[in-house]
């Protein structure tokens, strides 16, 4: 026998469609659709991001695997996916939404990041990036807040690697508590 809280739910929602009317569908009953390319994008977070970047006809393209689980020093850390154009990467421990996601486009490496809402808002973000042609690496300071994005000119055919930090600065220097995130990099 249903609830009477779930019978109303159910008259109100068949009355405003018999009316042409429309009703939102509950968060619990959406899930992430599977790609027009063949290949789910399981996890919710990843899945938001990849939707906002176009989906599979956006800057990451298709997924080319599923969600892969990702340890650090023998822990779980978070959650990754493989796209024609680059990867997107669930990064918990620096927020509870924070993804990081990498592409390439027309010679260019882009890389974005966010959100760190609701747990942190930092003064400034450090990024940090790797390429065949500067192994040593490059790190560069940005604004603030809670999201952000770069783009950097490629100088080789190799894949770009990036990674930022969320930081406070104060009167002695930046204070970066929650460390760097899981990588993020585009695909060749």
């Amino acid at each position: 026998m249903l609830s009477t809280k779930r019978r109303l739910t159910g008259v109100v929602l068949g009355s405003l469609l018999a009316l042409g009317g429309t009703a939102a569908v509950p968060a619990a009953a959406q899930t992430p659709a599977r790609a027009a390319c063949g290949i789910a994008v399981n996890e919710p977070h990843i899945y938001q991001r990849w939707s906002a970047l176009g989906g599979a006809s956006g800057w990451l393209g298709c997924p080319t695997t599923g969600t892969r689980d990702v340890y650090l020093n023998g822990a779980y850390a978070g959650k990754r996916q493989y796209f024609t154009y680059g990867t997107a990467t669930w990064s918990p421990r620096q927020g509870s939404n924070m993804v990081v996601a990498a592409w390439e486009d027309r010679g260019y490496a882009y890389f974005n990041w966010g959100t760190t809402a609701p747990e942190h808002r930092y003064d400034r973000f450090l990024v940090r990036w790797t390429s065949a042609s500067d192994p040593g690496g490059t790190q560069r300071e940005f604004g603030g807040g809670t999201t952000g994005r770069i783009r950097v000119l490629e100088r080789n055919t190799g894949a770009y690697v990036f990674s930022v930090e969320g930081c406070d600065v104060g009167i002695f220097g930046h204070t970066c508590r929650q460390g760097w995130t899981l990588k993020a990099s585009t695909p060749n």
